[in-house]
């Protein structure tokens, strides 16, 4: 996903198998926590699972805990609560540290957890050190040693389902790699098909990679299974909002929220689905409810850059700008440098002054250099996507120089960094600047290298049309008209998208009665 207007998916979960040492020792039979559907799975044999050391029952519990609500989607509030609760119970607890380091939203927070578990990996078993590695390479950048520490856990523990979904998961969601994602949750569910998490992620996989009527299906067991728990009505919801279908998307969200009112993600779908809808209106009355019901101030932060967004969408196009500057100057001073860039990139994709939207950008780019705690992985990732926007606007502009200009940072990051996403945008980039030369058949095989990003479909339609590709340049405009996601790339090109085809259906139509 890209930024803060990402589509909501699970996170990734470690392994539960605990091995309970020095004090805890005693309560190692203790029972599994009751709270959430993750209790009715069968166990994997602790020979076939990475083991978790801790010295705390209660920092077990708590843990346990925290892997429940992740897996029930109440992660955001309540998991990230009781990993906090884990880590005070057993200040030694190093992958519990390096867990709440890699989920929290705050940046002082993940940095101090990581220097925390850093402190005390000597206490872990060397599986857990891999699967820590995994963890910081892939949030801070390190993704050689996140793949070999992957690849070595996997082979370690082949038969070790969670494992598995937990790759496939990053995969999915974090490295845009959705075959091989895809191949590893078929292979979970083909040993279990009841392990529901593997369901829920393949539904993801499927739609995250622009085939989300493969989902429903999945989503009919995923219910079926867990018929008394939110998160498979609203992860139905989600699918059901990215086909198109608003009625049924909307439907599901408030299934969710009947079964348990204070599912908070359910509120954002609901929200977002009136937004997609065109009602911005009661887009931000349910909006405001969603950001009542977060007490984390990144993710209070994301949900207000969401509610503003609405003023974009209907074209208010000041408003939303003066709502922007104002989330721009509080996330400064809450020192959340990710959500400060992005409100900055936001602005200057409806900022109709490309002169004035690249200033917006050299703003969003500076948030980066400035001393923040923030992730290398965060860092580098919205870097790429701050230079691919600017290309992309520069080329709309017809700006050639600040097309190659934004082009030269993300060429040598490109040639260093194993992320699909920085490559993704490099691709987008050079596409943008080989349009600017008029290099349309060069153009196209390059911008078809980002699939799922709107800017770049919108390039590679012009591409296509302008190389005489007239069929495939209508096809890929149908295919972004129907991208129906919270992402300010959507936002702002989908609308646009829709009415080129209604243009063309109109203009089709009249040459077609003389």
């Amino acid at each position: 996903m890209r930024g803060i207007m990402r589509i909501r998916n699970p996170f990734l979960y470690p392994i539960i198998a605990l091995v309970i040492t020095g004090a805890g020792a005693a309560a190692a039979g203790a029972q599994e926590p009751a709270t959430g559907a993750n209790t009715a799975v069968d166990a994997v044999p602790a020979a076939d699972t990475v083991p978790v050391t801790t010295s705390s029952a209660d920092a077990r519990l708590d843990y346990e805990h925290a892997l429940l609500y992740h897996e029930d989607l109440l992660f955001v509030d309540k998991g990230l609560v009781s990993l906090r609760k884990a880590v005070k119970a057993d200040p030694h607890f190093a992958l519990a540290h390096a867990m709440l380091a890699y989920f929290t939203t705050d940046p002082i927070e993940e940095r101090r957890e990581y220097a925390l578990a850093a402190k005390y990996i000597a206490k872990a078993s060397p599986d857990e050190r891999l699967l820590m590695r995994w963890m910081d390479g892939a949030k801070n950048g390190g993704l050689v040693p996140a793949i070999a520490a992957m690849n070595d856990l996997l082979a370690k523990y082949p038969n070790d389902k969670r494992l598995a979904n937990m790759a496939a998961e990053w995969l999915c969601s974090n490295q845009a790699a959705y075959e091989h994602g895809e191949r590893i949750l078929k292979n979970v569910l083909q040993k279990d098909p009841t392990y529901f998490p593997a369901l829920n992620n393949l539904a993801y996989c499927y739609s995250l990679s622009g085939q989300p009527n493969l989902a429903p299906p999945l989503m009919d067991q995923y219910i079926a299974a867990l018929p008394a728990q939110p998160n498979p009505q609203d992860s139905y919801g989600e699918i059901m909002r990215m086909l198109g279908d608003y009625p049924a998307a909307l439907e599901h969200y408030g299934k969710a929220l009947e079964i348990d009112s204070s599912f908070n993600t359910s509120q954002v779908g609901i929200a977002s689905t009136y937004a997609l809808m065109g009602d911005q209106q009661r887009a931000r009355v349910e909006y405001l409810k969603a950001i009542a019901g977060t007490k984390e101030r990144a993710t209070k932060l994301d949900y207000r850059i969401l509610w503003a967004m609405t003023y974009y969408r209907e074209n208010q196009l000041e408003r939303g700008s003066r709502e922007f500057a104002k989330l721009a100057v509080e996330a400064h001073a809450a020192d959340l440098p990710v959500e400060e860039a992005e409100i900055h990139r936001d602005m200057a994709l409806f900022n109709p002054d490309p002169h004035a939207a690249l200033r917006d950008l050299d703003a969003a780019r500076q948030v980066l250099t400035e001393n923040h705690e923030i992730s290398q992985g965060g860092r580098e990732i919205e870097l790429a996507n701050i230079l691919q926007t600017r290309a992309f606007i520069a080329e709309r502009a017809g700006m050639a120089d600040a097309t190659e200009k934004a082009l030269k940072p993300l060429t040598a990051m490109s040639q260093t960094s194993r992320s699909n996403l920085v490559q993704q945008s490099y691709h987008s980039a050079n596409g943008a600047a080989l349009m600017t030369e008029e290099k349309y058949d060069d153009a196209i095989p390059e911008l078809m290298e980002d699939p799922q990003n709107p800017l770049s479909l919108t390039l590679l339609a012009e591409a296509q049309s302008k190389a005489g590709q007239s069929v495939d340049a209508q096809k890929t405009l149908i295919s972004l008209a129907a991208i129906s996601d919270e992402r300010v790339e959507t936002a702002f090109a989908v609308p646009q998208a829709r009415a080129a085809l209604k243009e063309s259906s109109v203009t089709g139509g009249q040459a077609g009665g003389h």
